[in-house]
């Protein structure tokens, strides 16, 4: 019975997670245990177990008699997740940089060409998966783990941020040139440039959530 539990508040975590990353709840910042119930169709002890497991992780906010708020990164966080980003990244494409084959190359132009598409359809959630797949990429081609999941783990913090940035065509245009620009430097060989894209790529983004 435990271990039944413990498997229905895994699958409520899952749930509730991807709709908050999915941008379900922009609109209005808010659910409830009652609207999750309803959704969800699924009872509601493994639905607050979950929520308090994403309270701790940072997703929502929990108040009791009045609902769950979704959590936007504060601008602390923003600094400090970026700030990881730039040291993280920059460090790793060092390395990546002469690991990446044509086969790599064709990989990484088809995720910005499948961004273009989502500019067209206004498709945010994908775009923002995108994005993220992109830079993760990268990373994968170095082979760090801890990088990997490290990345992984603020990539999620911020994806319902970037989901409302992207709410707007410069913003998806101006991040879809800065991966061509990153992805040029790289297919160049060319160290430091790919570096100096890459951070300002990202010190660009940076700015723009906060």
């Amino acid at each position: 019975m435990i271990q039944k539990r413990s498997s229905l508040s895994q699958t409520a975590y899952l749930k509730i997670k991807k709709k908050i990353m999915r941008g379900d709840f922009i609109d209005e910042n808010y659910t409830s245990q009652n609207q999750l119930v309803g959704e969800l169709k699924m009872s509601r002890t493994p639905i607050i177990t979950a929520l308090q497991r994403l309270q701790h992780e940072g997703f929502v906010k929990v108040i009791s008699n009045q609902g769950i708020v979704i959590q936007e990164s504060s601008i602390k966080e923003i600094n400090d997740f970026f700030d990881a980003r730039i040291a993280i990244e920059t460090y790793s494409i060092q390395r990546t940089i002469n690991l990446l084959t044509n086969k790599d190359f064709d990989h990484l132009d088809e995720m910005i060409t499948a961004q273009k598409q989502c500019c067209e359809s206004q498709d945010y959630f994908s775009f923002v998966k995108l994005d993220a797949d992109f830079h993760q990429y990268l990373l994968e081609v170095d082979g760090n783990s801890l990088f990997v999941q490290t990345m992984s783990n603020i990539r999620e913090r911020l994806f319902y941020n970037s989901t409302c940035f992207f709410k707007k065509q410069q913003n998806m245009d101006d991040f879809i040139q800065g991966h061509i620009q990153i992805l040029d430097a790289l297919k160049q060989k060319n160290q430091q440039l790919a570096i100096n894209e890459l951070e300002d790529h990202i010190q660009s983004g940076k700015i723009s959530l906060i």
